[in-house]
C-alpha cells in the first residue's frame, strides 16, 4: 500500500508523487525503503518529543537517535532502530501523538481509511497508525514495532500492583531491572543500548561511581537476557 505525499505546489498539474520514489527531473530514481522509513519514523518522533529537553540539556529526540546508533551491530536492523526512535513515545509523550499525525497530514502524508482498522482513540492505535505511514502502510510491521515499544513502556505504579508507592524510586528502578528478563531478544538490545546512551551522557551534579554501579545491574540483566538466546 503506498504512501502518498502530495506536490501540488511543485507540480503544476497537481500529480501525486509515490514517496518511496522521487521525481525532479521526470525520471523515476529508487530510494532505499528502510532509509525512508527510519527517517519517517525520527520525523514522527521529533513531532512528539518537539516540546521535550533532556535532563542534561539539549532536546529530548537526541536521546533516542543516539539510542538508534548504539544498538550492538548483531541486533542493529530498521525494526529495532525504529523501535529505539519511538521507545520513550508512549510513556513520556503520548499526547503528542494527534500534534504528530497533524503535522505529517499537513505535508500530506496518509494511508488509504481502508486500511486503518484499529484503534484511533488510544496511544497505541495512534502509533501504529503513524508508523504504518512511515512504511507505505505496511499494518503488519507498524503493529510489530508498537508492541515492541510497549514492551520498554514503564509503567509506574504498575496497574495491578496497588502495593507499588508512586514515590519510591528505588522499588520502582529495581523493578525495571527485574522485567529486563521478560522482555523480547530485540526489545532487550534496545534496552542496552539505552542503558549505553545514558552512562555517556550522565546528568551533571550526580554521583559518578553511583551511576556507574545503577547501569552496570541493567547491563548485568540484559547480557543475562541475551546469553538465553
Amino acid at each position: 500500500m503506498p504512501i502518498w505525499r502530495e506536490h501540488a505546489e511543485n507540480d503544476p498539474m497537481g500529480r501525486r508523487v509515490n514517496m518511496s520514489n522521487i521525481t525532479d527531473n521526470g525520471n523515476r530514481m529508487v530510494v532505499d525503503d528502510d532509509l525512508h522509513t527510519y527517517a519517517m519514523v525520527a520525523w514522527v518522533a521529533s513531532l512528539a518529543h518537539k516540546d521535550q529537553q533532556r535532563k542534561t540539556g539539549g532536546a529530548y529526540i537526541m536521546h533516542p537517535l543516539g539510542v538508534s546508533c548504539l544498538i550492538d551491530p548483531a541486533w542493529s536492523k530498521l525494526d529495532n532502530m525504529c523501535v529505539a526512535v519511538c521507545h520513550d513515545v508512549l510513556e513520556d509523550v503520548p499526547h503528542m501523538l494527534d500534534y504528530a499525525k497533524e503535522e505529517l497530514t499537513k505535508y500530506g502524508f496518509g494511508i488509504s481509511a481502508e486500511t486503518e482498522p484499529w484503534d484511533f482513540l488510544s496511544p497505541k492505535g495512534k502509533l501504529t497508525h503513524l508508523l504504518a505511514i512511515c512504511s507505505n502502510g505496511n499494518t503488519r510491521w507498524a503493529r510489530s514495532i508498537t508492541s515492541k515499544v510497549m514492551e520498554l513502556t514503564v509503567v509506574w505504579p504498575r496497574p495491578d500492583h496497588p502495593e507499588d508507592d508512586p514515590k519510591d524510586k528505588v522499588a520502582k528502578k529495581a523493578w525495571e531491572v527485574e522485567r529486563i528478563q521478560n522482555l523480547s531478544m530485540d526489545a532487550a538490545s534496545v534496552t542496552k543500548a539505552d542503558k549505553t546512551f545514558n552512562s555517556l551522557n550522565p546528568i551533571p551534579g550526580r554521583d559518578p561511581v553511583k551511576e556507574a554501579a545503577k547501569y552496570q545491574r541493567y547491563f548485568d540483566a540484559v547480557d543475562a537476557r541475551m546469553s538465553e538466546e
